[in-house]
Parts: structure tokens; sequence; C-alpha cells
């Protein structure tokens, strides 16, 4: 779709030219075909991007999703952390020569094993417990590595969800764009910036509970679909938080 902000996606970055990381839009043979005419990186020198006035702001909206990201991550963190204090305080290091014992055919030098922990008293293994060997050899060497990069996953999940809630709109001086203003990863905000003839009203879907959308509430979310980039915009209607003579 034709967008006088630009394509910088286009452009090829430094550090891609060093790592030798190739993208498919990035290269001149996609860029450069016949009766394709490949649209501008920089944006139109014709737009104004001077702030006018606000259209839109609810900071309560920004301040929910900061928290409610912020605790799931602090609780998704603890479990790793608590098996690391499970490891230090009870069980001790994982011992490389009681792991070679147990899974594999061949001994592993001594200067390579890790036996001893950080001069802490009491340190146990489950060499001494027969019956435990297989429990503690699926606890430490699977479960617990399996547990942390599931929860590790979880956590960039959250750090990058944005939930397309709106927390500022305003417009430019010609109010041919409006800038955007979205809670994104975990504690921070960005600025986006939207042509004014790409934005649509997304109808509600029409379902038997259509009298419960809260699209039909006087607080109910509004969405904003913007056509060239894809993204989804949600607002609540509730007129405290818009600018009536420009709503």
């Amino acid at each position: 779709m034709s967008t006088r902000l630009g394509f910088p996606t286009l452009r090829e970055e430094p550090i891609e030219r060093i790592i030798g990381f190739e993208r498919a839009p990035a290269n001149p043979g996609y860029q450069f075909q016949p009766f394709v005419q490949t649209p501008p990186m920089e944006p139109d020198a014709a737009l104004n991007f001077e702030e006018g006035e606000v259209i839109y702001e609810n900071k309560h909206v920004g301040e929910w999703i900061k928290f409610w990201k912020a605790s799931a991550f602090v609780m998704f963190g603890m479990s790793p952390g608590f098996y690391i204090f499970e490891i230090y305080q009870g069980d001790g290091y994982p011992s490389l020569g009681w792991l070679s014992e147990q899974f594999n055919w061949h001994e592993i030098p001594k200067q390579f094993q890790d036996g001893s922990g950080p001069s802490m008293e009491g340190i146990r293994y489950c060499d001494d417990h027969d019956y435990m060997n297989i429990q503690y050899g699926f606890k430490r060497s699977l479960v617990r590595p399996a547990h942390t990069m599931y929860v590790a996953a979880l956590a960039y999940l959250i750090y990058n969800m944005d939930m397309d809630y709106v927390t500022k709109m305003r417009y430019n001086k010609e109010k041919d764009l409006v800038f955007v203003q979205r809670v994104d990863r975990l504690w921070g905000e960005t600025e986006h910036t939207y042509e004014m003839h790409h934005l649509e009203q997304m109808v509600p879907a029409a379902v038997t509970a259509m009298k419960n959308s809260p699209a039909l509430h006087r607080n109910g979310i509004l969405t904003v679909h913007d056509m060239a980039n894809k993204h989804y915009l949600k607002f609540y209607q509730d007129t405290k938080y818009w600018n009536s003579d420009l709503k």
C-alpha cells in the first residue's frame, strides 16, 4: 500500500553486513525489478512532523499494562531462581563424575570435574542413595534446564507483548499524521507514526453476543486498524480520555 512514511526495512544495516545476514527486502536484486518501482526508504519531504494537538490520552491503561507485565515477569523469573537456590543450599552442584557413571560410557577427566561446592558445608549428592539416582538424574539434567528455557521463552513473550493499547495520540500540524504512544517491552513506551488515510475503524464481529460486546459500551474498546502496517490500535471510548473538539 502506498505510504509517504518510507520503507526503512529496505535499507541494509551495518550489523547485517558485518555478520553476513541477508534479508530479501534489502537485497538490490529484490528491489530493482523490471516494471516494479522500488518505494522510497526515507519519508516524503512534504510531511510535517511537528506535533499538534492531543486527541486522546489514557495514562491509566499504560500503568496497568506495565504493572501486569512486570508482575508476570517477576513471577516467572522467580521459579528458575528457586531452582538455583535449591541446588546451592540442598543438592549442591551436579557432579560430572556422577553424571558420567550414570549416563555415559566413558569417564570424564578429573581436572574437568566439579564435585565440590563453593566452600559450603552440608553439600550432599545423590551418589549415596542408589534408589534416587534416576529421579535426581532427570531432575538435574532434564527437568531444571527444560523448565528454565520454558520460563525464559514466556518472559521473552511478555517482554515483547504490547497488547495494542494506546496511551496517547496526537495530530501533527497538518492533521494528516498521528503520533501514537503504546506500551512495549517491560517498562517503556514507544511512539509510532501513522498516516490518517490508512486508518480505519474496525466493525465488531457479527455474533449472537453483540449486545454484550465491549465496543458498544460507553467505556468500551474502539479498535482501529492501520491498513499499511497491519497494526491494531485500541482506545477506550469514555469521553474523559478524548479531546471532544477533535474526536
